[in-house]
């Protein structure tokens, strides 16, 4: 099964998006952001920032690797399987069926200073991959994903867009409630 065709360029643009609008959610809440909403998530607004922030890091620095051909998570063998192209098709992930792994997950404390200096790293790294687009969508080789299994460098990108704007989603109503 595969995905449709990826644009790097569209992938991103949408992860842009999704960054800039944590920076307006965290101008508009202030402190509030550190405030859950249970009956939302566990996680506060700035948890999922911060989740986001590290996951961004961890695709993007995948997609490099792909890139560079080099890594120890690089293998040359890797098919999508059907979970994954169901994921990477949709623009709306359901909630509460994976669960972050142990190194993107927040503590329960966010320093607001880590989360600021955390989001502008998700942002350089997605900016500094504007200029290698053309090359993403021909890169070899698989890395995989805890969840998903094995994917290539352009399907780490929408994996990025993806759920950055999936935790925006549940962000956006965290902040509705607190």
């Amino acid at each position: 099964m595969q995905t449709p065709k990826i644009d790097p360029l569209a992938e991103l643009d949408g992860l842009t998006r999704a960054l800039d609008a944590y920076d307006r959610l965290r101008a508009h809440l202030g402190a509030r952001e550190h405030v859950a909403a249970p009956e939302v998530s566990g996680w506060s607004v700035a948890q999922h920032l911060f989740h986001i922030a590290l996951a961004t890091d961890l695709a993007l620095r995948h997609v490099r690797s792909l890139l560079d051909g080099k890594g120890r998570l690089v293998t040359q063998e890797g098919a999508l399987g059907e979970r994954a192209a169901a994921v990477l098709t949709s623009e709306r992930t359901q909630r509460g069926v994976a669960h972050a792994p142990r190194i993107v997950q927040p503590g329960a404390d966010v320093n607001p200073e880590f989360l600021t200096n955390e989001l502008r790293g998700a942002r350089a790294g997605a900016d500094a991959l504007r200029a290698r687009a053309a090359e993403v969508s021909a890169a070899p080789g698989w890395i995989p994903h805890q969840e998903l299994g094995t994917l290539n460098a352009a399907q780490w990108l929408r994996f990025a867009r993806l759920h950055a704007h999936h935790h925006l989603a549940i962000a956006e109503e965290v902040a509705a409630r607190v």
